[in-house]
């Protein structure tokens, strides 16, 4: 093959005082096609190229061909798996969900705040804070308590008078049969009110916050 065909399918720059011998752009398949006909057009017949070479030279040009299937279909079931998380997604909308997490917001009647500890616990205490980390109300729950539990805050602080709606936090811990304290699980129950879609994950509006697909834990 001549040098002037080699430049011209690789796209050398060969103008004044340009990068000379840097690729214009980078190779695709039917560049890679191309220059094998290139090469069997411009061969010699009385001395043809090396099959040895000409065969392995097919064999990289067949596998470009199934990596860019493989991409093809890789992008295929990207598109797929996000359609199907959005259609999740807008299916849940009203329905209540269990999310992991510490934060939520309290209305008048109080709020219904879950935990879970992986080993039994004698009994658990909860502590309740204003989202700026203040706290203002502890909740004892008797025991013993094994895996998930739900306990119901009526909303007053520590002295019994009636905290305002708002944000908050919560924690929940655990002493064991020898008086070692564990950390449980804290779990929030949401309604989800609607969906937004305008970033690249999938976020849930709930009454307690934006949340993502793969917060939830159980839908109630």
């Amino acid at each position: 093959m001549t040098l002037n065909a080699i430049e011209s399918l690789y796209g050398f720059d060969q103008t004044p005082g340009g990068p000379s011998g840097k690729p214009a752009q980078e190779l695709g398949k039917e560049d890679f096609l191309n220059l094998l006909v290139a090469q069997l057009r411009n061969q010699d017949p009385l001395d043809p190229s090396d099959p040895t070479e000409f065969t392995a030279q097919l064999a990289q040009f067949t596998s470009l061909e199934q990596l860019y299937n493989i991409n093809d279909n890789l992008k295929a079931v990207d598109t797929l798996s996000g359609e199907f998380g959005r259609m999740s997604a807008l299916s849940l909308i009203d329905r209540d969900v269990v999310v992991e997490d510490n934060a939520f917001r309290m209305e008048e009647a109080g709020a219904n705040l879950g935990f879970d500890f992986a080993d039994p616990v004698e009994s658990v205490t909860l502590y309740i804070r204003t989202d700026d980390g203040r706290s203002v109300a502890q909740m004892q729950v008797p025991g013993p308590v094994s895996g998930e539990r739900w306990a119901e805050w009526d909303g007053t602080d520590s002295g019994g008078a009636p905290l305002p709606p708002g944000a908050y936090t919560f924690s929940a811990v655990g002493k064991t049969k020898d008086g070692d304290e564990v950390q449980g699980r804290s779990l929030v129950e949401s309604r989800i009110t609607g969906a937004d879609f305008s970033d690249s994950k999938e976020k849930l509006l709930t009454e307690n916050g934006e949340i993502e697909l793969g917060d939830i834990t159980r839908v109630r």
